[in-house]
């Protein structure tokens, strides 16, 4: 895992959420935007996933494999359903659902984190 990327995907999660909270709040669906910066963080999780996949296979130690590949392939899954929820709901409830979903990415990739750095001292 690349811990800037890291870092980043948590801090763009939350602002998305913030965004996206902030439009539900002013009872509004989401914006064209909102559902562009979701695929955009959509496109970082899957290259950090990819990344991470690779420096495994590369003899990275990770302390609970099973549990670091679930929640690598369960961060892919949020974004996408709140993008769907978001296109399909246009009331203020489609931009709660996008809020939640990035809420949901940024705490897995903060779990992912702690159990990479679990293995890997010196990332």
């Amino acid at each position: 895992m690349i811990s800037v990327f890291a870092y980043g995907v948590m801090i763009l999660g939350l602002a998305l959420a913030a965004w996206a909270g902030y439009e539900s709040y002013r009872r509004r669906p989401a914006s064209g935007q909102s559902i562009i910066a979701a695929g955009v963080l959509e496109l970082i999780l899957l290259i950090q996933s990819v990344t991470a996949v690779a420096k495994v296979i590369g003899g990275a130690h990770v302390a609970e494999p099973v549990t670091f590949f679930a929640y690598l392939t369960g961060v892919l899954l949020p974004l996408p359903l709140g993008i769907y929820l978001a296109r399909i709901e246009r009331t203020r409830w489609g931009s709660l659902s996008l809020c939640f979903t990035a809420v949901v990415v940024a705490v897995m990739m903060l779990r992912l984190l702690q159990i990479w750095r679990m293995g890997n001292v010196n990332a």
